[in-house]
């Protein structure tokens, strides 16, 4: 079979942008066919971790490079009951070894039956950028636009003008700007708006003056020819009732990304799957997608209008239904 940009099939279906956006990523990653379950495109990351040559990891089914076994939770994506999962799994690397990786998943375009879904893996101590260019620390908005080798062409702010911090953007990868907890978020919005020719919103931590990171909403807009993007950048205070847990959650793959997406998703998994699933309301429904997402009671309080109380007394109803007895129970158990 012959290759496509380096790192997949030719006879791939996604927008050639969406295969280079993972042949630039700095972290492992790849772009799997479903219901094949083959790897169609490969990160540099992920071919150093995983093989020590590209054309061992291209075709080969996903599961060939576990060691534990799968729990189902691709099945439901496949199914389009789950629109992205996380799971801790442990994988072969190109060594022989193996070792827990923190599996990110989540699904590219729009396609019914959905095709392709995006891996991507993370550990607790992801390498540093080579170079971390910073924001100005009095910028109020950034808009500028990315070249198809993902990097900052132009940039320009809204604070003063003197500020050299837009100058120092240019040339650099948008991958550079944003902070390493974010990258996950940063990669699948940049896949998801290239596949689908939309425009995509997300929360992510950019560099700031003194190693400071500020909490920022990045639009993104793809351009011709893919993958080039215009991009505004826009400060968020906690003030503005973002969630808390988008300020402090541990991981940024919480951030921004909805795990399971919606609450129809959630109630069209079986009750063979997870008893007691069907039991839930609609409310409870609503309260379980928020806490999957990473929000904190205060937060589902304030986004469904209802009081912290209320929320706990639908937390504790969710508890009994499904037969758990914690907020990290009742999360092990949807993460399949």
């Amino acid at each position: 079979m012959t290759s496509h940009s380096g790192s997949s099939f030719s006879d791939v279906a996604l927008p050639s942008g969406v295969l280079d956006i993972v042949s630039r990523n700095p972290l492992p990653a790849l772009i799997v066919e479903v219901p094949s379950e083959r790897v169609i495109a490969v990160s540099p990351a992920a071919q150093i971790l995983f093989s020590s040559q590209r054309s061992e990891l291209v075709g080969c089914r996903v599961e060939a490079l576990t060691v534990d076994t799968p729990k189902g939770a691709l099945d439901l994506l496949v199914a389009g009951r789950l629109n992205g999962y996380e799971a801790n799994h442990q994988f072969r690397l190109r060594d022989g070894s193996s070792v827990p990786l923190r599996t990110w998943v989540r699904t590219i375009g729009e396609e019914i039956p959905l095709r392709h879904v995006l891996f991507v893996f993370t550990t607790d101590s992801l390498p540093a950028p080579s170079a971390t260019p910073s924001l100005p620390k009095d910028f109020n908005a950034l808009i500028g636009t990315i070249d198809a080798s993902l990097k900052v062409d132009r940039a320009c702010t809204d604070c003063d003008t003197s500020s050299s911090g837009p100058m120092e953007l240019v040339g650099q990868s948008i991958f550079q700007i944003v902070h390493v907890d974010d990258l996950t978020g940063l990669m699948w919005a940049l896949a998801q708006s290239t596949s689908t020719a939309k425009g995509v919103a997300l929360h992510v931590h950019v560099h700031r003056e003194h190693g400071q990171a500020q909490l920022c909403q990045l639009l993104l807009l793809p351009m011709d020819p893919p993958p080039t993007f215009a991009f505004a950048l826009r400060p968020i205070e906690q003030s503005e009732g973002l969630p808390e847990s988008e300020v402090d959650a541990p991981s940024g793959e919480t951030r921004g990304i909805d795990v399971f997406g919606s609450s129809r998703d959630l109630a069209s998994i079986s009750e063979t799957q997870i008893p007691g699933i069907s039991e839930l309301s609609a409310r409870e429904l609503d309260v379980l997608t928020r806490l999957l997402a990473g929000y904190r009671v205060p937060a589902i309080a304030k986004v469904l209008f209802i009081s912290q109380s209320t929320v706990r007394n639908h937390l504790s109803a969710i508890f009994r239904k499904l037969n758990v007895e914690s907020q990290q129970e009742l999360i092990d158990l949807l993460r399949i």
